[in-house]
C-alpha cells in the first residue's frame, strides 16, 4: 500500500514532527509514505530525520502535481493549516480520487472553520478538526484516532 503525504507552507512549528509521527504510524500500518512538501518544508523534513528512518521519499510538492494520477496512491493525507493547502489538498483528492484525510489545524478557530468548509465543499474526504498551532498533541491525537479507523 502507498500513501501521500502533502505538506505545505512549514510555519506552524506542529507540522514537522507530525510528519515524522505521521510517517512512523504509516509504515507501521504498512504504507510505503511519500512526503510531497513545498522546499523550505521538505528541507526541514530532511534535517530532522538526517538517517531517513522514518522519511524514505521526499518529492517537490508542485511538480509533483503534475505527475500523480489515480491508482497511484491509496491514502492521502494532507496537513492544512492556510487556504492554500486546502487548495493543494482538494486538487490532489480529485487527481488521486483514493481515501483521503485532511487534517485542519489552525491557531484561530475561526480559520480552522474556514479551512474546514473549504475542504469538506469540494471533496468526500474524511476531515479532522482541530485548534492547535505550537501544540503538537491536540493534531497527534486527531491522527491517532483517525488513523485507527485504517487498522
Amino acid at each position: 500500500m502507498k500513501a501521500l503525504l502533502l505538506l505545505g507552507c512549514p510555519e506552524t512549528p506542529s507540522q514537522t514532527p507530525l510528519t515524522i509521527y505521521a510517517c512512523d504510524k504509516l509504515t507501521k500500518l504498512g504504507y510505503d509514505v511519500t512526503i510531497a512538501a513545498n522546499p523550505a518544508a521538505k528541507k526541514l523534513v530532511m534535517v530532522s530525520d538526517p538517517e531517513k528512518y522514518y522519511i524514505d521519499n521526499l518529492v517537490d510538492l508542485e511538480r509533483s502535481l503534475g505527475e500523480v494520477k489515480k491508482g497511484d496512491y491509496d491514502l492521502l493525507i494532507g496537513f492544512v493549516h492556510k487556504d492554500a493547502a486546502a487548495s493543494f489538498f482538494v486538487t490532489f483528492y480529485h487527481l488521486l480520487q483514493t481515501n483521503s484525510i485532511a487534517i485542519v489545524f489552525e491557531r484561530d478557530m475561526d480559520l480552522v472553520e474556514e479551512y474546514t468548509d473549504m475542504v469538506a465543499e469540494s471533496t468526500d474526504a474524511k476531515i479532522v478538526s482541530v485548534r492547535a498551532f505550537h501544540n503538537p498533541t491536540p493534531i497527534k491525537v486527531q491522527l491517532d484516532k483517525v488513523l485507527k479507523e485504517l487498522e
